[in-house]
């Protein structure tokens, strides 16, 4: 009897080293908490981290269909911002409650505006136009440096990162000879849009944007604005209304589009998740949609 009470508990105390070895075992070999970290602000940036390290942790801070512009962080965003290994923002403006909250950060802060050529903007409280992810060029060279940042914070797997960062700047790139291949010959030049969203993008093919609202998408349009373009589309300078695809871009958009008498048609600003698309096919598809609207051949 005494003999099987001790075969039972040395039993149970091997069971119990066994379980305890495997757990330890999966903790020394990578578990979730010890991937690399990456906090993105909003759509873009995150979709690049995770194309450069698919292997990393990337939270997006900013939900689909949300406002990167009047982004509110939850009390667990802002800890995972003090906690993360990377944190990836655009500054100057563009997401106050963001660039407060990368002040706590234990870990690195990259602001993916420093050392671009920046639009200037007149609105209160923001300090450039931030939408240089619609510019094909501007985005390669963010994802330059989202590379080499984690790079930076993850050295061990740098041969890794570089091959990724790589690879995702060559399909920018061919993007970028698409969009002046496609909008090289239009019809049109004048790009009305919904949210003045396509600064950038219109000064690298050529364009000029005329906005119905500012760079953060909250006011009306005026009567003066409806009627300058109005104006614009008796004289066959102005072929569609671009407008922001969100509820209240969509009700401006065609909104003065049936004024105007033009066509309303969507051009996505890529401000968060585009799925079931990603940022590459949603650009193809806008610039579908700006061949379209622009006349192009």
């Amino acid at each position: 009897m005494t003999r099987g009470r001790f075969g039972r508990r040395a039993a149970v105390w091997l069971a119990a080293t066994v379980v305890l070895a495997a757990g330890l075992g999966c903790g020394s070999n990578g578990a979730a908490g010890a991937r690399l970290r990456v906090v993105a602000a909003f759509y873009p940036l995150a979709w690049a981290a995770h194309q450069v390290a698919p292997d990393a942790g990337v939270e997006d801070l900013t939900p689909r269909g949300g406002e990167p512009h009047d982004l509110q962080l939850t009390a667990r965003q802002r800890l995972d911002v003090q906690r993360a290994s990377l944190v990836l923002i655009l500054g100057k403006g563009f997401q106050p409650e963001v660039e407060r909250a990368v002040r706590d950060t234990q870990g690195r802060v990259v602001d993916l505006l420093e050392g671009l050529p920046v639009l200037p903007s007149t609105e209160a409280g923001l300090k450039a136009d931030p939408h240089v992810w619609l510019d094909p060029v501007l985005m390669r060279s963010i994802v330059g440096r989202i590379g080499a940042a984690i790079a930076t914070v993850d050295p061990e797997n740098r041969t890794a990162y570089a091959a990724g960062t790589a690879a995702l700047e060559a399909k920018i790139a061919a993007l970028d000879t698409s969009f002046r291949g496609a909008l090289g010959a239009c019809a049109l030049k004048t790009l009305v849009t919904t949210h003045e969203a396509f600064g950038y993008l219109s000064k690298r093919y050529g364009l000029t944007q005329l906005g119905l609202t500012g760079l953060t998408p909250e006011a009306e349009p005026t009567a003066a604005q409806i009627q300058h373009v109005r104006s614009l589309a008796r004289d066959g300078a102005v072929g569609a209304i671009f407008y922001e695809a969100s509820d209240e871009g969509r009700r401006i958009g065609r909104s003065v589009a049936s004024d105007v008498g033009v066509p309303a048609l969507p051009l996505h600003t890529l401000e968060s998740d585009p799925s079931p698309l990603d940022y590459l096919g949603q650009m193809q598809r806008n610039l579908a949609v700006l061949r379209q609207g622009l006349r192009c051949r």
